[in-house]
């Protein structure tokens, strides 16, 4: 199916990206703060559900997500999704959808995530930028088991954020 949003242009096996998102949220992350975003997503950002739907995809599969905790209150998410397709024409700008911004890119040849898909499929990459949800469990985020938390990876990141790593 081709879609077209502002100057971007899609060509979406959407039988084929909703079959393997299904597979993806059949398996997905148990942690607090994963937890803590299919929880909280449809409720801040509910027009992320609609857009990502049109691909085929399910909101509660992403592929990857990397959880920063910014506060007791509220987390940051980078969920990404993997698309099988083409990505026809690459847009000018990122997608705006109110406050989220999405960035589609082609994974180069061999690099993830060609591992997780027969050889020679067409896919590519939606990364939603930069979203922020507030802490809606009954359990305090700082306790919560998860990579996030972690003291040496916020550590490491805090180190590429201030580029003395």
């Amino acid at each position: 199916m081709i879609l077209s949003i502002d100057d971007w242009i899609f060509d979406t096996d959407v039988t084929a990206t909703m079959a393997y998102s299904a597979q993806e949220a059949a398996e997905h992350c148990d942690c607090g703060y994963c937890r803590n975003f299919y929880a909280a997503v449809d409720s801040v950002y509910p027009e992320l559900r609609p857009f990502l739907t049109q691909f085929g995809i399910d909101v509660e599969a992403p592929d990857c997500m990397s959880p920063i905790p910014y506060s007791e209150e509220a987390g940051g998410y980078d969920p990404e999704y993997i698309v099988i397709g083409r990505l026809v024409q690459q847009g000018s700008f990122e997608i705006d959808m109110g406050k989220l911004h999405i960035l589609a890119e082609v994974p180069k040849k061999g690099a993830y995530p060609y591992d997780r898909l027969p050889k020679g499929t067409p896919c590519f990459m939606l990364y939603v930028n930069n979203m922020i949800l507030p802490w809606v469990l009954n359990e305090p985020m700082d306790t919560v088991e998860s990579p996030a938390n972690d003291p040496s990876l916020i550590s490491e990141l805090l180190d590429k954020l201030s580029g003395t790593k």
